[in-house]
């Protein structure tokens, strides 16, 4: 097997449920403190707890979204479809599941980073009928606009 091979092999290995569940853990593990220290007065002004909160989510969410489009550049739009469905899933779990006190910080993030990860996946010019069925069928309450 060449290396192409092997590396296309590897890459086509997108599981949305591992997806969503990595990023659930990923996003479950945001410490509010961390959220009280970049908050506040800073050299070049006043930091929003809010604001420093959806900068941390958006830290974890932006490596995937750079995978996402990894994929489109491939021409592998059923796993840049996978992907998004994944962080899409895991977006909502984090939303309606996680009992993080970090979320009280950023209330609006999960919906918010989903249409972002709905936008980096559209800017791909995907396949849209796989994706919005699964928004339709396991999102329920985020089906209105996603896609």
């Amino acid at each position: 097997m060449r290396i192409t091979e092997i590396a296309t092999a590897h890459l086509s290995e997108v599981d949305p449920e591992e997806v969503a569940a990595v990023l659930y853990d990923e996003l479950d593990a945001l410490e509010v403190e961390e959220v009280w220290d970049r908050a506040g007065p800073k050299r070049h002004g006043y930091v929003d707890p809010g604001e420093a909160a959806d900068e941390m989510v958006e830290e974890v969410i932006e490596p995937y979204l750079e995978e996402i489009k990894k994929y489109q550049e491939l021409d592998m739009n059923t796993e840049a479809n996978k992907m998004c469905m994944g962080l899409l899933l895991g977006l909502y779990r984090f939303d309606h599941e996680s009992r993080s006190k970090f979320k009280d910080w950023a209330p609006d993030a999960p919906s918010g980073f989903a249409w972002m990860v709905v936008d980096a996946w559209k800017a791909g010019s995907p396949s849209r009928a796989d994706v919005k069925a699964f928004i339709e069928n396991k999102l329920y309450g985020w089906e209105a606009g996603l896609v």
